[in-house]
């Protein structure tokens, strides 16, 4: 049944997800290690015909509200158009993710955001003498520009909303991660060496802040919808954040678990979940740390430039190793990556994310859990062609596996066919 709300002098019907609440009911089990009918999996797929573009900036690519703060009513007006295009398979549930850079909380703290390069960077260079009580001195009330934007934002988007989808928190970004951004790393090291109750303090100051906004922000937007999200664009039943600290790549494991690990625990323990966002081979080595704490519900593991991507088969050893801990794992895969991760991880616990280019290409790549053939015909034609020493297969080519296979086709779906095949063997050769 469709939702109808007024907005305004608008009407809006908006029916994004028809299964919503039996998508909902298997991320809630998902959470707790559990499955109900099957496993979780989540995809999509544009509706109309060369609109891929729509997907990256429902997950989150779109940078409109980081370069115009306030310009979330045109913002709104484009994800609503773009949802209307855009298939939510699975597990995906339509997810509005107000975009103002990766660690916005520094703003909270009096830092104005600098978009440049299609990020947001924070920088307000502190003396070392002066950042405990610039710290203390920051209040949360209707007087700071950012923490007051942020509450009214997130008010007039989830308002909108209403049960139609889901507003998720803005990217807060990490404790030491903030603190870098007023003392630079370099001083942060010296700090932690000379005097680390300096940077105890002010690592109290940020995560209690920090929590708070969350709080507030959630606050909000529970009154309006139903569940949380984050720009991890996971869905969440009870209250959940990806918890991430990319300062971690600069510290030894003894360090980190001096001055990165209590923080982290301490925010797991204030949500009802979290996943850990492990971002970069840097990171990597806190792996073990992460995995002992009972407070970490799982973890999002990015291998960084030059490694091989999410959902490689590289990684399927690491994958079971957080798994064994006990721990949830995301990863976004591509699309021939997927059958391979569903018969070599637990389901349990398990969300594998991905995207598709046509509805055709869907069903043919889908899970047999979900209906699909795993990408056989895909694999098998791929296969062919390898066989024959070359990396790319022409029309004429195409034409002839079909015969060979007696497969007919149209010539919309032989396109289609041909672009994915192509595709998905220069994503095996970068591996």
């Amino acid at each position: 049944m469709k939702n109808l709300i007024k907005f305004a002098s608008t009407i809006y019907f908006m029916d994004f997800k028809v299964d919503i609440e039996e998508a909902k009911e298997r991320m809630k089990a998902w959470w707790d290690h559990e499955i109900i009918d099957r496993p979780v999996f989540s995809y999509y797929f544009p509706k109309k015909r060369g609109k891929l573009g729509a997907y990256l900036d429902i997950v989150g690519e779109n940078w409109d509200l980081a370069q115009d703060h306030e310009e979330i009513e045109n913002v709104l007006d484009g994800f609503e158009k773009r949802s209307e295009i855009t298939y939510f398979g699975g597990e995906s549930i339509p997810t509005y993710f107000p975009n103002y850079g990766p660690g916005i909380v520094a703003s909270v703290f009096g830092i104005e955001p600098k978009f440049q390069s299609n990020t947001v960077w924070f920088s307000h260079p502190t003396k070392i003498e002066d950042i405990t009580e610039y710290l203390e001195s920051v209040k949360l009330n209707q007087n700071n520009e950012w923490y007051s934007r942020l509450l009214r934002i997130t008010e007039y988007a989830a308002k909108r909303a209403g049960g139609n989808y889901t507003i998720a928190q803005t990217d807060l970004g990490g404790v030491l991660d903030t603190l870098s951004a007023f003392l630079g790393p370099t001083n942060i090291i010296l700090t932690m060496k000379r005097k680390p109750e300096i940077i105890d303090t002010c690592r109290s100051i940020i995560l209690e802040k920090l929590l708070h906004v969350y709080d507030k922000l959630q606050d909000i937007i529970d009154k309006y919808g139903d569940g949380c999200s984050s720009w991890l664009n996971v869905w969440c039943g009870k209250r959940s954040y990806p918890m991430q600290c990319d300062f971690s790549a600069m510290l030894n494991p003894k360090w980190f678990k001096r001055f990165a690990l209590p923080d982290l625990v301490a925010q797991a323990e204030h949500l009802d979940y979290a996943i850990h966002h492990l971002d970069g081979p840097d990171a990597f080595h806190h792996l073990d740390s992460l995995l002992a704490e009972p407070a970490i519900t799982g973890i999002q593991w990015v291998p960084g430039a030059g490694s091989a991507p999410m959902g490689s088969e590289v990684w399927i050893s690491l994958y079971k190793k957080i798994q064994k801990a006990g721990k949830n794992l995301v990863i976004d895969a591509s699309p021939e990556q997927v059958s391979n991760l569903y018969k070599n991880l637990d389901y349990k616990g398990l969300f594998v994310r991905t995207f598709y280019r046509t509805e055709y290409i869907t069903n043919l790549y889908l899970p047999k859990f979900m209906g699909g053939n795993d990408g056989k015909l895909i694999f098998k034609a791929r296969n062919w062609i390898e066989k024959q020493g070359k990396k790319k297969l022409t029309k004429e080519e195409l034409e002839e596996f079909l015969i060979l296979n007696g497969i007919e086709l149209n010539n919309k779906f032989k396109k289609d066919l041909l672009k994915e095949i192509n595709s998905s063997m220069t994503e095996k050769n970068l591996v």
